[in-house]
Formats: structure tokens, C-alpha cells, sequence
């Protein structure tokens, strides 16, 4: 579907990255298009699976999830049938901001947050366990957030 993207779509897609809450009007606005054109363009995109879902992002720390770690697992066994548990698993878990399939020492790294050092501990024993199939995971806590995002520019 990428390369059937125009700079129209592009220019869309940049918008809506940066603030999905913007009127229809001023969208179209802003990429010199009609209102009409904007709104089909963006059912298209979203058909197409381009766009995945508009969400609100929130501070942490004013949540109360003050713990970010990135977590680095190495799975016991290595198949197809396991790691999918594995990935149905995580993706049933709030705390779990990403998981994602790596190359390299580890199998997966995941974003995790959580409340504090105990429920982050309470996380890690109940779920990154044998029984799920992890030989080993690494955490790294986060100190600061220099950036965090979720915007491909596109161009």
C-alpha cells in the first residue's frame, strides 16, 4: 500500500499522526483538497489498514505508571506454535505497552508499565515465567524520556 500513497495521503497521514482530533475541515484545508476528497481519502486509508486506530496518548507518570521498563526475553523453546502463545499472551496484558519479535540474543522486548517496583515484580512473576516458555529476561528501567512517539513522517 505504501507505494501507492500519494503526497496528498502522505500530507493527510502527517496530520492526523500529529493530532487525529483536527476537524475534517481543516484537514482538507491544509492539504488543498475538498472536504469530500479529505473524508474519502481517510475511509480509504483506514479500509486499507494504513490507518490502524485514532487514540489519545497519556503521560505516564500522570497515570500513575511512574515504572517504564524495556524487558528483553529469551524464550525457552523456540517454535512457532510457543512464541505464538507467547504473543497472544502479552497482547492480553494492559501493562504491556509493545512487544515486539527481535533478532539477536533475545526473542522479544517488550514496553511494560507499571505502578511501581512491586507491581512491576508481581508482573514478572506471574507472567514471565517457565510455564510461559521464558528461559530469561533482562529489564532496563527508564530514567527520563528524551522522546516518545508514534509518528512516521512521512514524505
Amino acid at each position: 500500500m505504501s507505494d501507492n500513497l500519494d503526497a496528498i495521503d502522505k500530507a493527510i497521514l502527517n496530520l492526523l499522526q500529529d493530532d487525529a482530533t483536527l476537524p475534517l475541515k481543516t484537514v482538507a484545508e491544509r492539504v488543498h483538497v475538498s472536504v469530500a476528497t479529505a473524508q474519502r481519502r481517510i475511509q480509504l486509508l483506514t479500509s486499507n489498514g494504513v490507518i490502524t486506530k485514532q487514540v489519545a496518548i497519556v503521560d505516564p507518570n500522570k497515570v500513575g505508571y511512574g515504572l517504564t521498563a524495556v524487558v528483553m526475553i529469551e524464550m525457552a523453546r523456540s517454535n512457532n506454535s510457543m512464541q505464538h502463545r507467547f504473543e497472544r499472551l502479552m497482547h492480553a496484558q494492559p501493562q504491556v505497552m509493545s512487544c515486539y519479535e527481535v533478532s539477536g540474543d533475545a526473542d522479544f522486548m517488550l514496553m511494560v508499565n507499571a505502578r511501581n517496583m512491586n507491581d512491576y515484580h508481581q508482573f514478572t512473576r506471574g507472567l514471565l515465567t517457565y510455564e510461559n516458555n521464558v528461559r530469561h529476561f533482562t529489564s532496563q528501567f527508564v530514567m527520563n524520556f528524551t522522546k516518545s512517539g508514534t509518528k512516521i513522517l512521512l514524505d
